[in-house]
């Protein structure tokens, strides 16, 4: 067996030359879940930290104006996640394309045509869509790649999403630094107790059954701030065990995985242990070869908390119509994450919101815009 390189992966022309060839193509995406269940929705719903009571309690979801259960908007992303055993799952967009080049969230742009229900089956397929070569910025030349997804119940079309993956040379980036020494948090008892009171005034905060009526909705307004952490390798996993990840198998399964996706694998700079491509976010050693200072966060959390922030806000007679996300800085172990939003925009019966998620250095880690639908005071069926 060759490994390859995974610390000195190198972005070239024929690697770019064989991603572009590919431009167009569409395939099967596996899932994590394939029938949203009960449970499914409670799983994803407790990996990103959101009680709200439309995805826990069956009652609560009867009444709403949903008429039974549905899953958080973000909830999709475990059925796009899932693990790639068999030849015909083929491999993600970052195993398939230039192994051992570091892939980041950088961006993502969703659309919601309406929430998954409780009994259905939902199925993804997805393709690379585009692909450009850019200069500067963390880890010096880069590739951003943009693989299209879209989520199908039966044959509607329920959902779409955009996701763009930066590539990066795991050399330059440890050369330029960037983040490799940057503070890490640490929390005292008084900062836990202080956590813990805005935790409890959130829920006294969430919307839920009470409508948020567009008629009373101005262009100024804000929402939250939520808070999301301390970061730990916990809600990691909690997420993991929500959202999926194809990456993840164990024993026998890991080293089928990795023969078939060499491009999926690490090997410890210390114990020589080969892993998959998430245990960089777990573990410092591989973080560092990365040029991460630590373990880091999902980007696609990230994106979940955001719209966690939008769905506490509307109530449960919103609806999340888009959401465009981006990625600016990781999330490291041990960070609070203050997400914010301002509305900046009304038209028709949807509001227009300015999002950004914040680090305990002040330091913006995400950015966002987002459009909600909202019912109207007197209208009929409202």
């Amino acid at each position: 067996m060759t490994d390859i390189d995974w610390q000195a992966g190198r972005i070239t022309d024929e690697g770019l030359d064989f991603m572009r060839s590919e431009i167009g193509q569409r395939r099967p995406a596996p899932g994590w879940n394939r029938l949203v269940t009960a449970e499914s929705i409670e799983h994803f719903a407790l990996g990103i930290g959101d009680d709200n009571p439309l995805w826990w309690n069956a009652e609560a979801a009867l009444a709403s104006p949903h008429g039974g259960r549905v899953a958080p908007p973000c909830y999709l992303y475990s059925h796009a996640g899932g693990p790639r055993l068999r030849p015909e799952h083929g491999q993600s967009s970052v195993d398939r394309y230039l192994p051992g080049v570091m892939g980041l969230l950088a961006e993502e742009r969703w659309r919601w045509l309406r929430l998954p229900r409780e009994g259905e089956i939902v199925r993804a397929e997805s393709g690379l869509a585009e692909v450009t070569v850019q200069d500067g910025g963390f880890g010096g030349r880069s590739v951003a790649q943009v693989e299209r997804i879209t989520f199908l119940a039966g044959e509607e079309i329920i959902a779409e999403q955009d996701q763009t993956i930066r590539r990066f040379e795991r050399a330059a980036a440890r050369g330029r630094a960037a983040y490799l020494d940057r503070p890490l948090a640490v929390w005292t008892l008084d900062d836990r107790t202080r956590f813990e009171r805005h935790y409890e005034s959130e829920i006294a905060a969430r919307r839920g059954a009470e409508p948020r009526y567009i008629d009373d909705v101005a262009v100024g307004d804000t929402l939250g701030p939520m808070l999301k952490g301390p970061l730990t390798i916990t809600s990691l996993i909690g997420f993991l065990l929500g959202a999926g990840s194809g990456n993840t198998p164990a024993n026998r399964m890991t080293a089928t995985f990795l023969k078939r996706s060499p491009g999926a694998r690490l090997v410890h700079p210390v114990s020589g242990i080969a892993d998959t491509l998430k245990a960089a976010h777990f573990d410092t050693d591989l973080a560092r070869a990365s040029g991460m200072a630590t373990g880091y966060d999902f980007g696609v959390a990230r994106v979940s908390w955001l719209s966690h922030l939008i769905t506490d806000w509307a109530g449960d007679h919103g609806f999340l119509l888009e959401l465009q996300a981006r990625v600016r800085r990781p999330n490291f172990l041990g960070d609070i994450t203050w997400l914010k939003g301002e509305v900046t925009g009304i038209d028709g019966d949807a509001a227009s919101i300015a999002l950004t998620a914040e680090n305990q250095l002040g330091d913006v880690t995400a950015t966002g815009v987002a459009r909600v639908r909202l019912p109207r005071r007197g209208k009929a069926g409202q």
